[in-house]
């Protein structure tokens, strides 16, 4: 059989290996186009949109016949013309019978299609076979989402593999895949948690740590967030692996094994469940069709629509978990490279076929529309779009038309009581004041629906944070609350850094400077506070008590974590280093 490697690279190769050639690259994204859908007709329209979407009918037509051609000059040597690939009916369709993939294998490993072998080992053949992104040399809309969904699987492969080997004692097999995931997948946090899990496996905690510190880096860097709660207690967690238990590291401090938490999960120890919460999840409960959940960076968003998304799973609701703060550059610049993406995760989500085809005579709005419609009436029971973080997007070209798509959605629950959009929530999550950047806000989800605000941790909320971590740091709550203001990121900072034999006094001698504990963070901080001239201006103006020269100074520094607004309209630093370092920084 002709063999197709498309994880990493793209090479096509007879069954005497051979490699093909193609006249065009055009010819090669067809024909990996094909393969990615082999069995499966597609409609030569949707094939000339996906791969000339810039040209017109009669261009496209035109190029489509030569890409077609190139491609069974390539493959179909010695063969009937045909043979390997038909068009009939203005449908293509290539042959199953003639040719393998490696993503077909790597996902065929993870499926479970190989019952021959442990679980274990098919997971690390699947591992082995993932050479980097899809399709590397191809750079469309249409490959983006493919891309996407097979790194996600990578990633949670490997990370639920050195979990497995690290419990095994093979911690240093562990370590080795996932380093070598790192490589593949740089700008994901699963691999660099499974990383730092596996070398404390293996009582390296230096090597953890350095990898927890790299993993800062990482994030701040790209996205300008930082480590979940769940690559923080990773390092917290000093190494062991049976869940839900304690033992005692070799510096004799009593703590939780890794396995005990899970982002994802509802059942974090350390968790401190708030009113929000509450409210949140009686609304989705009650099948409200839009709950909006407010508050600044770093305030537990995530983390909330993670745990409201598991209650809703446990209740047999289906839910889709779109994070907009991973998405790439190269997924928001483009309306239709977007548009595909949600289509494709929205899809795979539910366990439905992703179907690449897209009218550009209708544009992104209406092939969104269509296709997640399609969805819906392909599944059964109530269905939860969680959106995180969607106001990466706010600033794109096509926000106002997408929000408004959004808003469609909800007002469709009235006029069309018996389709399927009666049984879709959404769920979204944000920082920045939608009226800021959307031009008409009753065009959209933001003035709709429950709103949750969400806040910094009140002192009773400290203390019962300092609760779970227990004895000898849980009297300390006040002097926590004191520190970081209820900060909820800083706060479980320093209870880790007092639980693993830190001091109050270290802390408030160190806690404001960029060489202290936390240097990282306030990194962080110093960059969105100098980030252009009028930022900076408008923070020195703060620093001197002066009123601001912008009237959504105010709300751009609360969302950006900087500041805190007090009810009487009073605005001061969210955490009283901030006000230290930055003053000693700018003025």
């Amino acid at each position: 059989m002709w063999q197709i490697r498309m994880l990493g690279r793209f090479e096509v190769l007879s069954p005497d290996a051979v490699q093909a050639s193609f006249r065009s690259r055009k010819a090669a994204a067809l024909l990996a186009l094909l393969a990615l859908n082999k069995g499966r007709e597609i409609a030569n329209a949707t094939l000339r949109d996906l791969l000339w979407p810039d040209s017109d009918g009669d261009r496209q037509a035109q190029c489509l016949r030569r890409a077609i051609a190139d491609v069974r000059d390539a493959i179909e040597v010695g063969v009937e013309r045909g043979a390997y690939m038909s068009t009939a009916l203005s449908k293509t369709i290539l042959s199953t019978s003639a040719f393998e993939t490696d993503v077909e294998r790597f996902l065929s490993l993870l499926e479970g299609g190989h019952p021959d072998q442990s679980e274990n080992l098919r997971a690390t053949e699947a591992i082995a076979l993932y050479g980097g992104p899809l399709l590397l040399p191809i750079e469309a809309d249409w490959v983006y989402p493919y891309r996407r969904q097979l790194e996600e699987v990578f990633c949670k492969t490997v990370e639920s593999l050195c979990l497995s080997l690290a419990g095994s004692g093979q911690g240093v097999e562990a370590v080795r895949i996932a380093n070598a995931a790192i490589v593949l997948a740089p700008q994901r946090e699963e691999v660099f948690r499974a990383s730092i899990r596996s070398y404390a496996a293996i009582d390296n905690q230096a090597m953890a740590l350095k990898q927890y510190e790299a993993l800062e880096k990482m994030l701040d860097d790209n996205f300008g967030q930082t480590p979940s709660i769940a690559s923080l207690e990773a390092i917290e967690a000093q190494g062991m692996t049976r869940p839900d238990k304690f033992y005692t590291s070799s510096t004799g401090i009593e703590t939780l094994r890794p396995e005990s938490v899970d982002h994802l999960s509802a059942e974090s120890r350390f968790y401190v469940e708030r009113r929000a919460d509450q409210v949140t999840n009686a609304s989705l409960a009650a099948g409200e069709p839009v709950v909006l959940v407010f508050g600044p960076r770093q305030v537990g968003k995530t983390s909330l629509i993670a745990r409201s998304s598991g209650r809703l799973r446990e209740r047999g609701v289906k839910v889709v978990v779109t994070d907009f703060q991973t998405l790439g550059k190269t997924e928001i610049a483009r309306a239709p490279a977007f548009y595909r993406t949600l289509i494709h995760s929205f899809a795979t989500q539910l366990g439905l076929t992703y179907d690449p085809s897209w009218n550009e005579w209708v544009g992104p709005n209406s092939n969104l529309d269509q296709q997640i419609d399609n969805c819906l009436r392909q599944t059964d029971g109530r269905v939860c779009w969680a959106m995180d973080e969607v106001d990466r997007v706010f600033a794109t070209d096509y926000a106002d038309d997408f929000f408004g798509l959004v808003r469609s959605w909800h007002n469709r629950r009235l006029l069309e009581p018996e389709g399927p959009w009666k049984r879709m929530s959404i769920l979204i999550s944000y920082a920045n004041e939608a009226h800021l950047f959307i031009k008409d806000i009753n065009q959209s989800p933001f003035n709709v629906g429950t709103r949750v605000s969400l806040r910094d941790f009140t002192e009773d909320e400290v203390r019962e944070l300092g609760a779970k971590y227990g004895a000898p740091v849980s009297h300390l709550s006040p002097y926590v609350f004191e520190l970081t203001k209820g900060h909820p990121y800083l706060a479980r900072k320093v209870f880790s850094f007092l639980h693993q034999g830190g001091s109050i006094d270290e802390l408030r001698s160190n806690i404001a400077w960029e060489d202290g504990p936390f240097s990282d963070h306030l990194h962080r901080i110093l960059a969105e506070a100098t980030r252009d001239k009028d930022t900076e201006d408008e923070v020195r103006r703060l620093l001197q008590g002066e009123e601001f020269a912008s009237k959504t100074t105010r709300l751009r520094l609360w969302s950006a974590g900087l500041v805190s607004l007090a009810r009487d309209g009073r605005v001061e630093f969210r955490v009283p280093a901030y006000e230290t370092l930055l003053r000693t920084t700018l003025l």
